[in-house]
């Protein structure tokens, strides 16, 4: 903490200044200033002239019955930002989750695994996902005084498991256990206790052509963020793209006189190459040749708040749930995300005869049966290929016929 006793007025200037170099709205601006009268008012009732965390949860809590929950919301990012920086905190969009503390005996062994998992392929995303698991593990392992991996035994591992309420966890830990024992930190190879889990395989969410022209039917097209909305759906919907890939979506990717996208796939690295269909074109320069603000970042999409920055996944997800709202679609124990208007298209293209290799193609697939599984939820189709059992006979037709009584096993 940099300063324990900051006058309240100063603390709050330097927090809308700093906001203002972050290029934040005026009228963002103005709301922040009111919370900040607010708050000095409720500090001078208090009788206090300078500024604490403490006073601002005690301001937080006397003034939560009297708002709705969006302003008790704005009310507790005003005083977050207050509280960074009483205590020094760099400037954040958004608060971030804390990061577990590595037990420091089990921290070399933890850098060393992730390092053999980056050699054996896996990309950063999968690393940064395996480090959050195994961490969990180790932590646990840490507060039930085992500071020595080799001393790990089958019920120890055995609870650690518990700690995991998504069981997807548990290869991450099956992988590790392998580790330390090729690297001979455990006496003997413990991954066999570790159950294998896999995940059930469901269907695909798959919205009709009717459902998907209606959901962009429903976007208003009137106002900036309903074009940028407009543009991002219809490239998911029409070309298949993952949210990930939308949203780090360049300008230079986009070459308009020829009609052609060339990206690198997020997921897999791998090169996509896909014609633009003229409908996408023109969502797409609608969105960029109206917009009210220039940006030399070079990406397609943004936040339309400040600090204006490259838009996320989260944002996108967002803006389609408030699509499916205003089209009436029903998603009611359906997945309505950015990716099942990517499935919506692969099911369609397959249910349509289009090869399966044409649409891993067009989807950036790398495995070639992938797309099979789109083909499962056209049942129409499927009944087609339904055989008509042979007709009984022998045993069995006497029992259906009532001639025999079957024995009970």
């Amino acid at each position: 903490m940099k300063d324990k006793t900051i006058a309240f007025e100063e603390l709050a200037e330097k927090v809308l200044s700093q906001l203002k170099k972050q290029k934040y709205l005026d009228r963002t601006l103005k709301q922040y200033q009111r919370i900040y009268n607010r708050l000095g008012a409720f500090l001078a009732e208090k009788g206090i002239n300078s500024y604490s965390p403490d006073a601002g949860r005690e301001f937080l809590a006397s003034i939560k019955p009297r708002f709705s929950v969006s302003s008790n919301y704005a009310h507790a990012c005003a005083v977050r930002r207050l509280d960074d920086r009483f205590c020094g905190r760099p400037y954040r969009c958004h608060p971030s989750a804390a990061e577990l503390q590595i037990p420091e005996c089990h921290a070399k062994t933890l850098d060393d695994y992730l390092a053999w998992c980056e050699k054996a392929g896996n990309r950063p995303r999968t690393i940064n996902g395996k480090k959050r698991d195994i961490s969990l593990f180790l932590c646990f392992l840490d507060k039930n005084d085992c500071k020595d991996l080799c001393c790990l035994d089958v019920a120890l591992i055995s609870k650690a498991l518990l700690i995991f309420t998504n069981k997807d966890g548990y290869l991450p830990v099956r992988n590790f256990l392998r580790f330390l024992a090729e690297k001979e930190i455990t006496p003997a190879d413990l991954s066999g206790i570790v159950p294998a889990f896999r995940r059930k395989k469901v269907l695909p969410t798959v919205y009709s052509t009717e459902e998907i022209a209606r959901i962009e039917q429903a976007v208003d097209t009137s106002t900036e963020t309903g074009r940028r909305d407009l543009a991002m759906i219809m490239l998911a919907a029409r070309m298949g793209l993952r949210s990930g890939d939308i949203a780090r979506l360049r300008l230079d990717e986009i070459d308009f006189p020829s009609g052609y996208l060339r990206i690198i796939q997020e997921k897999t690295l791998v090169p996509l190459t896909l014609q633009i269909p003229e409908e996408v074109i023109k969502a797409l320069r609608d969105h960029l040749d109206r917009r009210s603000r220039s940006y030399k970042d070079g990406y397609v999409f943004h936040s339309r708040y400040a600090p204006y920055g490259r838009i996320t996944t989260s944002i996108i997800r967002h803006s389609l749930d408030n699509c499916l709202k205003a089209a009436g679609i029903d998603i009611s124990g359906r997945k309505h995300g950015l990716h099942a208007l990517r499935s919506s298209l692969a099911s369609s293209m397959v249910n349509d005869g289009a090869s399966y290799e044409t649409v891993r193609r067009i989807l950036g697939h790398t495995d070639p049966d992938v797309i099979k599984h789109y083909a499962k939820s056209d049942l129409a189709n499927l009944k087609l290929c339904a055989i008509d059992p042979p007709p009984p006979s022998g045993f069995f037709a006497e029992i259906l016929s009532g001639r025999k009584e079957a024995g009970h096993v």
